[in-house]
């Protein structure tokens, strides 16, 4: 029996002298209050960028090619897929509603995954990323979660092959869902599972990944790598420390120490998993860093390894690895619920009640960086023009897309047009010395995406 199931998993160890009906119990507080806090800060969630562009561009796409390798973005194309799907029956506000039920299918599935185990189904579901990211907000990594956790349920109730199409599945919402992938052909080739099994669902996952890399292929977004390769990957490998100033390469050498002490009774699962955090590290650290969305796939690793490793784990060496991303979970509820949407104004709607009802935002709304605008392109479903290239945008074009910089055309914009826009003196004074003048309609902040501010240019 595989031993997240058996009487003898470390769950079960973890939890032997709990009442099974106060186990359960517990669990569907800790499941239940998930759920709750998903629906509520989904509420209160204003979208942001990738959440925008996501639907732009789903929506923009025309070309049979280019539903095969979605141009500019970086992602293989599946995500693109259901939104354009959703996007002919729904509209964007609408369609976000998504996220939060994967979510509380995830709630589901990792109870059943720990159903024994209340403290770490505890930690795992109010880490930062899961709470926020992999949760609610309108992105794929969530249906990713749901792929892993129904591949790892799968294989342990003696459905290996399905469990291996689930992951390479996982593989056309996002890149990295190929680490992912990776250690579970490797557990699979271990346990002894027939390699033509495991070629066809290879071959599809190899088939997103190279539709994601041609369509990162002149991607101008792409952060530059560090000139010290080793400073940014131990950086990576430092990922518990959450904020940049304490992923440091201290922290690395801790949180390899506990993995190393955590899995050494199974050195097959320590050796693989090692390998494949490090080639993350490193890979991030050359093409795109890392952000809190993307490191959450080394805490799955982890968790991966654990689930496989089964009672040979140290579970309090899991526990360690999800405490500060818990820790920051709980800072996060905080600062989102302290700053509830309908608090903010609606700057489209300041923008077309002193525009009037002649107000064409494809002609008079200018957005400075064009990055601000994606949202309200997305819920108004219109087109505004791009300061930073002067173009008519949907989705913003990552392979001709110029950050920071202001196009003259700006200037040649009919007035009076409105702006929307961040580091707003920036643009302001190049306007004015153009003989222009700026009056100040209203400002908001979202947690996300930061201050904006909207502008009457006469």
């Amino acid at each position: 029996m595989f031993p997240a199931a058996s009487p003898e998993s470390l769950t079960a160890q973890a939890t032997a002298s709990t009442p099974l009906g106060k186990s359960r119990l517990a669990v569907l507080i800790v499941v239940g209050l998930y759920c709750a806090l998903q629906l509520v800060m989904f509420a209160m969630h204003d979208p942001w960028i990738d959440e925008a562009q996501g639907w732009l561009v789903a929506k923009s796409l025309s070309r049979s090619l280019d539903f095969l390798v979605i141009p500019s973005e970086g992602h293989p194309p599946l995500w693109f897929w259901l939104l354009r799907a959703l996007s002919l029956v729904l509209d964007f506000s609408q369609a976000r509603l998504l996220m939060p039920i994967v979510a509380l299918v995830n709630a589901w599935l990792l109870s059943r995954l720990f159903r024994s185990d209340v403290v770490l189904l505890t930690l795992v579901l109010f880490s930062f990323v899961v709470l926020q990211f992999w949760g609610y907000h309108f992105r794929p990594y969530g249906l990713v979660f749901t792929a892993m956790l129904s591949a790892l349920l799968l294989d342990r109730n003696g459905r290996p092959i399905a469990a291996t199409w689930c992951l390479a599945i996982a593989c056309g919402f996002h890149f990295f869902a190929g680490f992912l992938f990776a250690f579970f052909l490797i557990w699979q080739w271990r346990k002894g599972t027939k390699l033509s099994h495991l070629i066809p669902p290879a071959v599809l996952a190899a088939a997103f990944g190279v539709s994601a890399v041609l369509s990162g292929l002149g991607n101008s977004a792409v952060d530059q790598p560090v000139d010290n390769v080793i400073a940014g990957t131990l950086g990576n490998l430092g990922w518990l420390g959450m904020f940049a100033a304490l992923r440091v390469p201290l922290t690395a050498f801790v949180t390899l120490a506990l993995l190393v002490y955590g899995f050494w009774a199974k050195p097959g699962v320590l050796a693989a998993l090692l390998a494949l955090l490090v080639t993350f590290a490193v890979a991030t650290s050359r093409v795109y860093d890392l952000y809190p969305w993307h490191f959450a796939f080394m805490t799955m690793l982890c968790l991966m390894a654990y689930v496989w490793a089964g009672p040979k784990a140290r579970r309090w060496v899991m526990l360690a690895i999800l405490a500060p991303q818990t820790v920051v979970g709980a800072w996060a509820i905080v600062e989102r619920l302290s700053h509830p949407v309908w608090l903010q104004p609606n700057l489209y709607a300041v923008v077309s009640a002193d525009a009037g009802p002649d107000f064409r935002p494809e002609a008079q709304l200018v957005a400075w960086p064009d990055l601000v605008g994606l949202a309200t392109a997305a819920d108004e479903d219109i087109q505004f023009i791009s300061g930073n290239t002067g173009e008519t945008l949907g989705p913003i074009n990552w392979r001709t897309w110029k950050a920071r910089t202001i196009d003259k055309r700006v200037l040649e914009v009919r007035r009076p047009y409105w702006l929307l826009c961040t580091d707003c003196e920036v643009i302001l004074d190049l306007l004015e010395e153009n003989g222009m003048q700026g009056t100040f309609l209203a400002a908001k902040s979202n947690i996300d995406n930061g201050e904006m501010e909207a502008w009457r240019i006469e």
